[in-house]
């Protein structure tokens, strides 16, 4: 549809031409297009509000003239080698009469998706030669065997029967009589013409191409775009992501509520940073997985006033293009509503919404319910996630080491508890170590403080590394941990807690620091509570002291030599 739809291409060079994505090609074709933009915009551009108008035919007359005048491009290319290639020669061809369009869409009633003006053009960023070869840039930047090739296309089309003039609309007796240069040309592109216009179900005649002047015929069958959807669903919409457990949950959920809801065609998440002067992109909805070549946009000064009063009113704003290059111009958009997000941050974010592709004016009037409550509804979501997530830290810090980052002594004798009970109720064994770094004293009044510290951290590090994902590890003391084993005998702990002092003596000598660990083991029995189990566990580790430390013992009351403690190494 791209193809015989030239205010759909140029929406479609335009997209592709934002500084926002990059460099864009120099030249392009209509395939070209499809593939940068993607299916998705693709589809999109020809459709557009349907409209009830009256006094278009000028503009039927002109269509079919752009594409006899691409088609006739085309040929030509196909025949003698030029500069450009056949498939470039026809959009080339197809926005040859681009400052006619822009006369006669102007003329258009006012509540026309194609309103244009002088910053239509100016703001859209068209490759030079294009915008020379379509009437309304540089003659100078477009070779000139390219216009002329375009001027023959136009005759051409003349030729073939697609007038301007109304009273020409059908091939006068000296345009049948063209050159015999000409006339196969002509011939072929009232037959491609007419082919393209079949391939969409418009079965018309070109010598007698006519129109009913009737007001049921008058009316353009413009397609119809998804309408918009109700408020309710964009208030269920933000308020299913409530419980986001980030921030990209809910700026997704925004632009996307901002896209399908809104009416709008694309929504930035920017993050103001006035005291730098730009705005930070961070998320977008846009129909497009193309991604951003730049992260910042520059306003201009109307464009920041504009950001100032959106936050200091709290109030949704409408911008157009003027002051020269600024957020508009680097996205590709002639106008925007900024949508001001937790104003009172010392960083504040916008949500900006546009309706580049569909070119449906913005009417904040109309607007600027659902523009509040994309404002009201982001900026307490925001607020809510950070506040819960104050609150995880503090529990987290609550609940843990500083130094360490293990659990402290409350939440492991709490861990402790806990395992307990459930041991008990499912009849699974239940083993705890307690260890003790020896000589920790001697270390930190020989090494310094800080190197204790060091020993301490590398010590829970190694600890972490070494049991399952499914214990638990809490620093119980100065130089005390605590791990718990759920579901674990005596046998399976003991070769754990050796592997345990391995690791550990291993580790100081890779620090080259007097780092050795002495264990205690002992496991659940029937009318164990957490204090006698760890009562035990302390009894081993004495014991484990006793032998010269650097190894683990158990429970004398759990081996099966009550008086065994068992030496480094060994298993029970």
């Amino acid at each position: 549809m791209i193809a015989l739809d030239p205010p759909a291409a140029l929406r479609g060079l335009r997209a592709v031409s934002a500084p926002i994505y990059g460099h864009s090609a120099t030249r392009w074709s209509v395939t070209g297009l499809v593939n940068a933009l993607g299916r998705a915009i693709s589809l999109r551009l020809p459709l557009t509000t349907e409209r009830s108008m009256t006094g278009t035919q000028p503009l039927r007359r002109l269509w079919m003239r752009s594409i006899a005048t691409a088609c006739a491009a085309r040929l030509l290319t196909e025949e003698e080698d030029g500069l450009l290639l056949p498939e470039e020669a026809y959009l080339y061809g197809l926005l040859h009469a681009l400052p006619t369009w822009i006369d006669l869409l102007s003329q258009l009633p006012a509540q026309s998706p194609e309103q244009v003006s002088d910053t239509w053009i100016e703001n859209w960023n068209l490759p030079a030669e294009l915008a020379a070869a379509a009437g309304v840039g540089d003659a100078d930047a477009c070779d000139p065997s390219i216009l002329d090739m375009l001027e023959r296309a136009e005759q051409i089309a003349e030729h073939a029967g697609f007038s301007l003039d109304e009273s020409r609309q059908a091939p006068t007796e000296s345009q049948l009589n063209c050159s015999e240069t000409m006339e196969p040309l002509v011939q072929r592109t009232r037959l491609a013409v007419e082919s393209m216009l079949r391939q969409v179900g418009l079965d018309f005649t070109i010598p007698d191409f006519e129109f009913d002047e009737s007001p049921g015929d008058e009316n353009l069958p413009f397609l119809d775009t998804a309408s918009e959807t109700s408020f309710d669903d964009m208030t269920l919409t933000l308020l299913g992501c409530s419980g986001s457990i980030n921030y990209r949950g809910i700026i997704t959920a925004l632009t996307a509520a901002a896209v399908r809801h809104g009416g709008y065609d694309r929504a930035y998440y920017a993050k103001w940073c006035a005291c730098r002067g730009h705005l930070a992109l961070r998320a977008k909805a846009d129909l497009s997985s193309r991604r951003l070549e730049s992260a910042r946009l520059v306003p201009n000064q109307s464009e920041t006033e504009a950001l100032r009063i959106a936050l200091s009113e709290q109030q949704p704003i409408h911008i157009t293009a003027n002051d020269g290059p600024g957020i508009l111009a680097q996205l590709g958009a002639d106008e925007m509503v900024l949508v001001p997000l937790n104003n009172d941050f010392k960083t504040p974010s916008f949500l900006l919404l546009d309706r580049w592709l569909s070119l449906e004016p913005i009417r904040l009037d109309q607007d600027k319910d659902k523009a509040q409550t994309l404002s009201l509804a982001g900026s307490l979501l925001i607020e809510n996630l950070l506040l819960r997530k104050r609150r995880e830290r503090a529990q987290k810090f609550a609940s843990t080491d500083g130094l360490t980052h293990l659990l402290n002594r409350t939440m492991g004798t709490r861990v402790l508890e806990q395992q307990m009970a459930r041991a008990e109720r499912s009849g699974q064994p239940l083993s705890v170590l307690l260890c003790d770094l020896d000589h920790f004293k001697q270390l930190n009044d020989t090494l310094g403080h800080l190197l204790g510290d060091h020993a301490l951290r590398i010590t829970a590090e190694v600890m972490r590394q070494t049991v399952r994902r499914a214990d638990s590890i809490s620093r119980f003391g100065g130089e005390e941990f605590l791990v718990v084993l759920p579901d674990t005998a005596a046998s399976a702990a003991s070769v754990l807690a050796a592997r345990l002092h391995i690791a550990i003596e291993e580790l100081g000598r890779d620090h080259g620091l007097p780092l050795t660990i002495s264990i205690g083991l002992a496991t659940n029995r029937n009318g164990d509570t957490w204090e006698t189990i760890l009562q035990r566990a302390d009894h081993a580790l004495y014991a484990s002291k006793d032998r010269g430390r650097n190894r683990f013992a158990i429970d004398p009351s759990d081996s099966q030599d009550p008086a065994e403690v068992l030496p480094a190494g060994r298993k029970p």
